[in-house]
């Protein structure tokens, strides 16, 4: 008789096991290119949507209604390029930002043997939600940096008829913060991406799972739905830390202490 593939005590063949566990077979350097680009892409087309969040997080006068009435205020006081002030820091940061992240996501899988199918069949959702919290976890060396200042850009207000420079607006915060006020806010950005990093590498690895085809792969539209509502849930669990670090890393506004 033919070779028959051995089965587990689940039931499912040692082939089926490999389908679902096999891991996109990527190069770390090609899946951080795409990942960055991606992360670049993204976080221009979603900026006015981020600097609407930072100014409605600072908001202690009810200047404003809501997301739409944030937008149309900004758009309306510095036009469409307020939309994007602070976008040249976002995007510095998101290369190295999203290679640690990557690179230390990967270490901590290979180290707990995650997509090792001989130790766990159909994967381990705890080790899947730990190494992506330690991923999460090393990036704030670079994420807290990129945040504050994208956060000050966000909130600066320039003189009348000033035209800004964001490169040199940019360049004036680093000095003027210096090393050590650069990291203002580490441990609230700490406490914000763990969390999500734990909740969202999870999830992610329970809906990719749920949506693989009969030959163990999974569509774009898939990946796009699974990352999603990892995502969604994430955010979900992660705004309230993220308005407290917003608050720490934003200067205050005049009369206001700065929190401690």
């Amino acid at each position: 008789k033919g070779h028959t593939s051995m089965t587990t005590i689940s039931g499912m063949s040692s082939k089926d096991i490999e389908r679902i566990r096999a891991p996109a077979n990527l190069p770390l350097w090609k899946n951080v290119c795409f990942s960055a680009a991606g992360g670049v892409v993204g976080a221009t087309a979603v900026y006015p949507l981020d600097i609407a969040k930072t100014q409605l997080q600072m908001d202690r006068t009810g200047k404003y209604t809501g997301l739409f009435n944030a937008l149309n205020t900004i758009k309306g006081e510095g036009g469409m390029g307020a939309l994007y002030r602070g976008l040249p820091a976002n995007i510095i940061g998101i290369m190295p930002e999203k290679t640690i992240k990557l690179a230390g996501n990967d270490f901590f899988r290979n180290y707990f043997k995650v997509d090792d199918p001989s130790v766990y069949p159909v994967g381990n959702i705890g080790l899947e939600g730990l190494s992506g919290g330690l991923a999460g976890a090393c990036q704030i060396v670079i994420t807290t940096p990129m945040e504050i200042t994208k956060i000050r850009m966000q909130m600066y207000k320039p003189a009348e008829g000033e035209v800004v420079n964001q490169l040199k607006v940019l360049t004036d915060l680093v000095k003027e913060m210096g090393v050590r006020g650069m990291y203002t806010g580490t441990v609230s950005t700490f406490l914000r991406d763990v969390p999500f990093s734990i909740v969202y590498f999870s999830l992610y690895g329970i809906f990719r799972r749920k949506l693989l085809d009969e030959k163990g792969n999974i569509s774009s539209v898939g990946a796009l739905v699974a990352s999603t509502c990892a995502g969604v849930v994430g955010a979900s669990t992660s705004t309230p830390l993220d308005v407290i670090k917003t608050r720490l890393q934003a200067t205050p506004p005049p009369g206001v202490a700065p929190y401690r």
